[in-house]
């Protein structure tokens, strides 16, 4: 019986290629020590890691129990810790989400370093991490605490200048309200200081402003308040002893005999005169400290009037 047609061919078996098993990505951690993983293995990619690395503020990535779960160079170098020390541990600064705040930095030796930390939570698969970035301010907060310090002090005698006094002396009297401290306001004037600036010159009356201000440093105690109140005019705010008043009756008698002696090592232009006014602060009948100015200068003009009428 003939045959129709070519025989069937049998067919063999479909080869196919091996299945390949997908890595799972983690997204547990976002970051490579808990986990074992690198941050590629964790969704980030080479565009995010690159720009993690080179950002020039910390970025640190803190899970819901504070747990530090990623860091990036900069915050290495701004915690002064490698991240393998600190990922898994607990993060060192204070932090609240949506709220800057300054904290102190990891210094070395007496520096005092700040930083601005920022941070903002986002949700990372299933968990809710915080992002945290830390700015170093340590130049910034320097040089706002210079300008302060300029704002409070005169430059030419290196005194609390008019602002920086009211505002020491405020508090100091608020604490002498408190402790029942009695205290001595001393309102002077450089006498003839336009008389000085008009015969020898500017440069002649700033050295008697100068030279004034350095006998009242050395007439002074450690707490009392000292400084340059207005052009020719000083303020003193001193603590008296327990006597009433013994305490700013010593304070004139020192003040009167230093001025004494410098005055005896120089030529009569030379010389020196203070008019002094006094007002004493009762923590029993708190006043405020431009009261005891108003109080002090006026007594400060009757000294004045009386040297002008005795000449």
């Amino acid at each position: 019986m003939a045959t129709s047609g070519a025989r069937k061919k049998s067919k063999s078996p479909k080869r196919t290629a091996p299945k390949r098993v997908a890595k799972k990505v983690s997204r547990q951690s976002p970051v490579s020590a808990v986990s074992g993983k690198t941050p590629l293995e964790t969704g980030l990619g080479g565009m995010e890691l690159l720009l993690l690395d080179n950002c020039p503020d910390g970025v640190v990535a803190v899970d819901r129990g504070g747990v530090v779960r990623y860091m990036n160079s900069a915050a290495e170098a701004l915690l002064k810790t490698k991240a393998n020390k600190l990922i898994g541990q607990k993060f060192p600064l204070p932090f609240d989400p949506g709220r800057p705040q300054e904290v102190s930095l990891p210094g070395s030796g007496q520096t005092n370093r700040v930083a601005e930390v920022l941070a903002c939570e986002v949700k990372w698969g299933r968990e809710r991490i915080s992002v945290v970035s830390i700015h170093e301010v340590t130049d910034r907060v320097r040089r706002e605490e210079q300008l302060r310090a300029l704002s409070d002090l005169d430059p030419l005698t290196g005194l609390l200048n008019r602002r920086g006094f009211l505002k020491t002396a405020q508090r100091q009297l608020s604490l002498a309200r408190r402790k029942k401290w009695s205290m001595t306001l001393f309102f002077l004037d450089l006498d003839g200081l336009k008389y000085i600036n008009d015969s020898h010159g500017h440069v002649e009356g700033d050295q008697a402003l100068v030279e004034t201000a350095k006998i009242l440093q050395k007439t002074v105690r450690e707490p009392d308040i000292i400084g340059r109140y207005a052009g020719d005019e000083f303020a003193i705010l001193a603590f008296e002893t327990q006597r009433k008043s013994a305490g700013g009756d010593q304070i004139s008698i020192r003040l009167r005999k230093r001025l004494a002696a410098y005055n005896a090592r120089r030529t009569p232009s030379k010389k020196l005169s203070l008019s002094i006014g006094l007002a004493h602060f009762d923590p029993k009948k708190p006043v405020s400290i431009e009261e005891l100015i108003d109080e002090a200068d006026i007594k400060m003009y009757e000294e004045k009037r009386t040297k002008r009428r005795a000449r």
